[in-house]
């Protein structure tokens, strides 16, 4: 899985993320149920490589 395909979406779930902080942990796990399901049908093992990138772009943005 190339995460250059996912680079659109990757970053507005980051985007999204820093705009609710508080919320973060399950603004997550409705992102993963979204990834999962029509039209993307992502397998589990490639929703988690997003969700890795996602939260270290997260972790990132933390430590500035």
């Amino acid at each position: 899985m190339r995460l250059k395909e996912w680079e659109v979406t990757i970053q507005k779930i980051v985007d999204e993320c820093n705009q609710k902080p508080t919320i973060a942990d399950s603004f997550l796990m409705e992102w993963r149920a979204k990834l999962g399901k029509e039209p993307n049908l992502l397998q589990p093992f490639q929703i988690d490589e997003i969700m890795r990138e996602v939260r270290s772009r997260l972790s990132s943005n933390d430590s500035r």
